[in-house]
């Protein structure tokens, strides 16, 4: 049985969970006394929960990785490879790099904005409220450490998509009825709130837990040393994002790929099945079982014309999400990760479909079909159990090689050995330091080796932009499909969602270029 601990938001949580957004919205402070709630460690414990877990679900259509509009899925939409069969106004701006306001139908741009920036300030309450519980101190000091822990992790996902963003401080949020308008971070804090929360909670949090541990799924130091892994390569301080990656490869941390095929055939792709769920390659997931937590993937991607799925589980979904098929050439013939990859299939008449023949729509004439996770038996109706993953060590390796060469402008042995134990996973020919003419012909291919190797998994348009040739990639992927190209370097960013600005009164800046 799957641990539920930070699956469902309790109704105390529930409760306390009122608070701002641009403009402060009322929460009354002393409406849980302090003096009766809480009270016991099971008190704090669920407080916690409640608050620092509730943004990061991936439940149907809610959480900051649900599968409709969360950060992940937004994210690989808006890069060159991603595409919606659906298309119109909802997906077009997405696809294309087409954002301006108002956009107001492009909700999905707005979403995590709109829906997680508050947050950051339940976390901040919630400290204060269980920091004078008389409890246990280490087990006090490693809830707060979550707290701090989901602080930074938020800020940070806010932050790559839209920039600095609102955080309240502890005597605003106590006087909610003064109405105040907060401005948005400068550039500056809002580093330093990242850096310091992930920092102070890598402190105090275990390395990892055990897939038999009953807190798998709670925040470590595995993922704050991630995130900021992540921030650093973002903000290209190359030298502190090998720190944080050489910090990962610790034996500590217990994080291995995963190399055993199982039943699959493929590695790579046993990554992605129920029966390797918690496997050492994962640093962090969305925890997932029918009745808490599910995603729904499947209905998203398999078209419904699909005869049946590898094991008869799934037949039939909405065909939406789409791989391009430009992009699906770019993988080598014998690579494994294309076996999660559907390119061609049968439908319920004994029509084949493939690249000769790529049908309507929601088949393959938009794209292939990023299936990724193994459609299992256990499935109920279009909902999945097995966990969403969010981080996995392959990132990391892949990260580190990275920041080496851009560290030092040349192509070493290390960076080269470490892409090629992320290539040999999929059972490509290891490269050699005689496979690149420079740097530049390096990092050409390690991005393209991540952009194979982590499909939808939120990590294509970060890497472009670090990479500085996002414009050029978007500008391309519109003439392929024939539609005006806007996008420049401000799209490096979202708009904030205009409701805020016209609220924030002149206080609340736009992003530039918007």
């Amino acid at each position: 049985m799957k641990n539920k601990n930070i699956y469902i938001i309790g109704l105390i949580a529930i409760i306390i969970c009122g608070l701002q957004s641009c403009e402060l919205k009322s929460e009354m402070y002393d409406e849980i006394n302090p003096q009766i709630y809480p009270k016991t460690e099971r008190d704090v414990r669920d407080l916690v929960t409640g608050n620092a877990y509730t943004p990061f679900h991936n439940y149907n259509y809610g959480g900051m990785f649900n599968v409709a509009n969360g950060f992940m899925l937004i994210s690989d939409m808006a890069s060159d490879y991603g595409f919606c069969t659906w298309g119109g106004s909802v997906w077009e701006p997405l696809e294309f790099a087409r954002w301006t306001p108002p956009v107001q139908e492009v909700e999905r741009l707005y979403y995590p904005w709109t829906t997680f920036l508050n947050g950051i300030s339940r976390m901040t309450l919630t400290i204060d409220r269980i920091s004078g519980v008389d409890m246990n101190q280490d087990r006090l000091n490693q809830y707060i450490a979550e707290l701090r822990c989901g602080r930074g992790f938020l800020a940070f996902l806010l932050y790559d998509l839209y920039g600095p963003v609102i955080v309240a401080d502890m005597e605003t949020l106590k006087n909610p009825l003064d109405e105040k308008i907060l401005p948005r971070l400068s550039e500056e804090e809002m580093r330093e709130f990242i850096v310091t929360e992930l920092t102070e909670a890598a402190k105090v949090l275990p390395y990892s837990y055990g897939k038999s541990d009953a807190d798998y799924g709670r925040f470590t130091k595995g993922l704050c040393h991630i995130v900021l892994l992540k921030f650093y390569m973002q903000t290209q301080q190359w030298d502190k994002a090998i720190t944080e990656a050489r910090e990962l490869q610790k034996p500590e941390y217990k994080y291995a790929l995963v190399t055993d095929k199982g039943a699959e055939g493929s590695a790579y792709a046993n990554i992605f099945t129920f029966a390797n769920e918690k496997n050492s390659e994962t640093i962090w997931s969305v925890n997932c079982v029918s009745g808490s937590q599910v995603h729904v993937w499947y209905p998203h991607v398999v078209p419904n014309n699909l005869k049946s799925s590898p094991n008869g589980a799934f037949a039939g979904g909405w065909g939406g999400y789409k791989m391009t098929w430009k992009f699906f050439k770019t993988f080598e013939g014998n690579d494994q990760r294309k076996q999660t990859i559907i390119s061609e299939y049968e439908d319920w008449s004994g029509n084949v479909y493939n690249e000769a023949n790529k049908g309507q729509n929601n088949s393959l004439l938009d794209g292939v079909i990023p299936l990724k996770y193994k459609i299992e038996t256990n499935n109920v109706g279009i909902e999945c159990q097995t966990d969403w993953i969010v981080y996995r060590y392959a990132d990391v390796l892949t990260l580190l090689a990275e920041a080496i060469v851009r560290d030092g402008n040349t192509v070493t042995q290390e960076a080269v050995n470490l892409l090629n134990e992320v290539r040999t996973r999929a059972g490509l020919t290891p490269y050699t330091l005689a496979s690149f003419s420079d740097s530049r012909d390096f990092l050409d291919k390690l991005l393209m080796e991540r952009a194979h190797e982590f499909y939808y998994e939120g990590c294509r348009r970060q890497d472009l932009i670090r990479d500085g040739s996002y414009v050029k990639a978007m500008t391309q992927k519109c003439a392929d499909y024939g539609q005006v190209a806007i996008v420049n370097e401000n799209h490096h960013r979202f708009p904030l969602p205009e409701p805020a600005i016209i609220a924030g009164q002149g206080i609340i800046k736009q992003n530039p270029g918007y």
